[in-house]
């Protein structure tokens, strides 16, 4: 398992805190010494301290993309396919201004 783990240096020493779990810190003279007490930190609230669950949480209202409803509504606009025209030519102008930099 990958933890990301946010290092910083204050006063001197070296503090290592798990940055999906606040409650795992480590603190060291050393970074190394750092990193290997939040490993042995992070390898005992993982295995002994807390338990992973999942639960089901009952919805009332069904959640659903709110642009599946407009999907579709320009199709027969017949000023879309100017828009379309429109964009890509400011998608080539960009990238033309990109590219010369």
């Amino acid at each position: 398992m990958i933890c990301d783990v946010i290092l910083r240096k204050k006063a001197g020493r070296f503090i290592a805190r798990a940055k999906d779990y606040p409650d795992v810190i480590a603190e060291e003279n050393s970074r190394e010494k750092a990193i290997d007490l939040i490993r042995v930190h992070l390898l005992d609230y993982l295995t002994k301290e807390t338990e992973l669950i999942q639960v089901e949480v009952p919805l009332q209202n069904s959640v659903s993309n709110p642009w599946i409803e407009k999907f579709g509504c320009f199709k027969d606009d017949p000023g879309f396919k100017d828009l379309e025209t429109e964009i890509a030519a400011y998608r080539k102008e960009i990238d033309k201004d990109e590219s010369s930099r």
